[in-house]
């Protein structure tokens, strides 16, 4: 039998431009955003939306009309009646790219590019009619630059009633008229060009909240930082619904935290940061500007987070370290990062420090929180949208209390049009197509906020302090506080004293006692799931190298070398050790046995200068090794964020006066801050951090001595630690009075 082959062209009914204005706008809001954008890329100086008779949906109407350059009957004939049109960003044949192709007034880039825009007038009403009047250019060929400019001695004219557009109809079926009018007289434009269209049968009713979004959305459409007067949007309702309508400046600047940070496309980041209460000047205000703890490089951050994601992704140890190569000689995909953050506190007290309309200050935040993105002067829908928390703030509150809240938020991002081509709109306007430039733009932002939070938390805590919302005293203090005022009360009788202070003593005994208890489990845990996580990867690499042919021995034996090491690991905690002495080089190698895999994958060396005369000290063995492996694990994290080829831990022990103490110094970034704030329950400058661990090893050390930071480099060189090792340095002192 012979092949038959039969061929046919798409014929799409009519009813698919009703269809795709449904699907691809998803509100009458964003319809209206799609002609304004159509305007700004017209050249438009203002755009002005008026609502007519919008109560009477009959009778209503929606203007949209700009001062633009207008279209052609050429640009209607191939482009505003040609969907999926790539006339404003076409795509460059020999590099599947889009090109931009300003706009010829005021060299805009194009904010609209997939030619489906004009999808919005299906979402709003089913009649259109279109009135535009052009200007007309003519460019030098080599350069572009405009070599002459005349108003159109036209005017056109086009009414569509997308009712026609039936189900039944093919596309092709349904002609499109327009008029090309000759009369000046007539002209609606007649002393300048520009676009008028007007649409009837709306599709909705309209109601104040719509209007107050609109409102809303379209105060958000134009970045904060356009040009006074280079583009204007004028909204026009014939009631009051807009009446006492809230504006974001009327709060931002008295914000109690604001950052604005800026990374360059080689990662270099500019951090900015303010907290002041406009009410409250007792409490005081802290700026940081031009500090080279902040003003960094966060390559390595972002690499860090990078290899989170690609070890989610199940690639394998050899391609990670692959791609993570490759990505430390590459530059930011869309150029320029500009972030403006304010956040507010809203509890009563508080607000009082730093307005005097809380009620503005609520109402604002309802209208306006999220962090909205813009390229050059209009903004990228739906990012920073009513309930769009896309950098996912609420579920880091949650998780972690440092982090602000969405709803509590107002930011801006702020990118170059023409570096971010990148960053792509998905057509459904519901922001950027998740490629790998997007990852790294939210990956670069991640970074910026984890670094803010952990800063603001600082600022915030002493506020909630002097506010007395949080209590200054630890547990300790306060027993302490209650016994010496039970002594100096004057009671009448001497043995109720007696039975108050015995119970006071007995609450201390019982805390410390729940304190102790509390403290193994967090210890086990800790680093049960350091060795329990590289199990879990070195059982599927055993199941492999048995099920091999050949048998491999040697491989077998070295891994099940490694599994015994991270046995063993889990052991030491497991085990009850009790008061008793230990050796420090023991437990330190125990805990280095934990991370020798991941120190081997992330290239971090050690190097130990223990002193064996001073090898013992009193302590619990699985406390001390939980200290150990806390610090290590805080090393290797925080030197995965430095690009180095001779990243290291050094570790020594030494007789300090009558104590034995043991220093734990890394050559990476090393500590932005002071040893009250790193031992803070929760606060972590880590992205994935949840700031207990530091907290932990304070504790413990509470009980066998104290726990500090080293940040002079002339007492480390007394100390004779190799000169590399410049980062974070934490000393372990073990009293010998304990």
């Amino acid at each position: 039998m012979e092949t038959e082959l039969k061929e046919k062209h798409f014929n799409p009914k009519a009813h698919i431009l009703t269809l795709l204005g449904d699907e691809l706008i998803k509100s009458p809001v964003m319809a209206i955003y799609e002609l304004v954008k159509n305007s700004y890329d017209a050249d438009a100086d203002k755009v002005d939306v008026y609502f007519n008779g919008i109560e009477d949906v009959e009778t209503a109407s929606i203007v949209i009309e700009d001062d633009g350059i207008g279209m052609t009957s050429n640009i209607i004939e191939d482009v505003w009646l040609e969907p999926g049109s790539d006339f404003k960003k076409p795509i460059n044949k020999e590099t599947g790219l889009r090109e931009l192709i300003k706009s010829p007034i005021y060299n805009r880039i194009p904010m609209g590019e997939k030619g489906v825009g004009r999808f919005a007038v299906h979402k709003l009403g089913s009649q259109i009619l279109l009135i535009t009047r052009p200007l007309l250019i003519e460019y030098k060929k080599e350069t572009r630059e405009i070599k002459s400019k005349k108003l159109a001695d036209y005017e056109i004219q086009l009414y569509i009633d997308w009712k026609e557009f039936s189900q039944s109809k093919h596309l092709s079926d349904v002609p499109i008229k327009w008029k090309i009018k000759k009369n000046v007289a007539e002209f609606r434009f007649k002393d300048s060009s520009g676009t008028y269209i007007r649409l009837s049968g709306l599709k909705e009713t309209w109601t104040k909240g719509m209007a107050r979004d609109l409102k809303g959305q379209t105060l958000s459409m134009l970045s904060p930082k356009i040009k006074k007067d280079s583009f204007k949007i004028n909204l026009k309702f014939e009631n009051k619904w807009l009446s006492d309508f809230p504006t974001v400046d009327k709060i931002l600047k008295d914000a109690p935290f604001k950052i604005t940070a800026l990374i360059d496309s080689n990662y270099n980041l500019d951090f900015e940061y303010k907290f002041s209460l406009k009410y409250n000047a007792k409490i005081g205000k802290r700026i940081i500007e031009d500090d080279p703890k902040y003003n960094i490089n966060i390559r390595g951050n972002v690499k860090s987070l990078y290899r989170k994601i690609l070890e989610n992704k199940e690639y394998e140890k050899k391609k990670i370290e692959e791609i993570l190569l490759k990505f430390d000689s590459t530059e930011l995909p869309f150029g320029n990062l500009i972030v403006e953050l304010y956040t507010f506190d809203l509890d009563s007290i508080s607000m009082r420090d730093y307005t005097k309309d809380s009620d503005i200050v609520k109402k604002v935040l309802k209208e306006h929180s999220g962090i909205k993105v813009f390229k050059n002067d209009l903004r990228i829908y739906d990012y920073g949208s009513p309930g769009n928390d896309w950098l996912g703030l609420d579920l880091e509150r949650i998780q972690n209390k440092i982090w602000f809240s969405n709803n509590n938020s107002i930011g801006y991002v702020y990118l170059d049009a023409e570096t971010s081509n990148s960053l792509v709109e998905k057509t459904n306007r519901e922001g950027f197509v998740e490629n790998e430039a997007f990852m790294f733009f939210y990956l670069a932002l991640k970074s910026i906020l984890t670094d803010f939070a952990a800063t603001r938390f600082k600022d915030r805590t002493n506020w909630l302090k002097y506010n007395q919302k949080i209590s200054n005293n630890i547990f300790e203090n306060k027993v302490s506080d209650f016994k010496t005022l039970i002594e100096n009360t004057d009671l009448d009788n001497t043995e109720k004293r007696q039975k108050l202070l015995i119970e006071a003593e007995k609450l201390e005994e019982k805390y410390e006692e729940d304190k102790k208890i509390l403290l193994i489990p967090a210890g086990v845990g800790m680093t049960a799931s350091v060795a329990l996580h590289e199990i879990e990867k070195l059982v599927p690499r055993m199941q492999e190298t048995v099920n091999s042919k050949p048998l491999r021995a040697k491989i077998i034996a070295d891994q099940v070398e490694e599994l015994n090491e991270y046995t063993n690991g889990i052991i030491s905690v497991l085990r009850k050790g009790g008061e008793k002495p230990i050796s420090i080089k023991e437990c330190v190698d125990i805990a280095l046995s934990n991370y020798k895999l991941k120190m081997a994958v992330r290239k971090v060396n050690y190097e130990l200068a223990l002193d064996d005369s001073i090898d013992i000290i009193k302590c619990d063995k699985r406390y001390f090794i939980t200290i150990l492996m806390n610090l290590i694990d805080n090393s290797i994290y925080w030197l995965d964020t430095v690009i180095s080829e001779d990243k290291g831990v050094f570790i020594k022990s030494f007789n300090d006066g009558e104590d034995t103490s043991i220093l734990i110094v890394d050559n990476g970034p090393g500590f932005k801050d002071d040893i009250s704030d790193v031992v803070r329950p929760f606060f972590s400058r880590k992205a994935d951090g949840i700031g207990i661990g530091l907290y932990l090893v304070d504790t413990i050390m509470m009980k066998y001595g104290k726990v500090d930071i080293l940040s002079d480099a002339k007492v480390l060189k007394e100390l004779s630690i190799p000169t590399k090792y410049k980062g974070a340095a934490v000393i372990l002192k073990f009293s010998k009075n304990q």
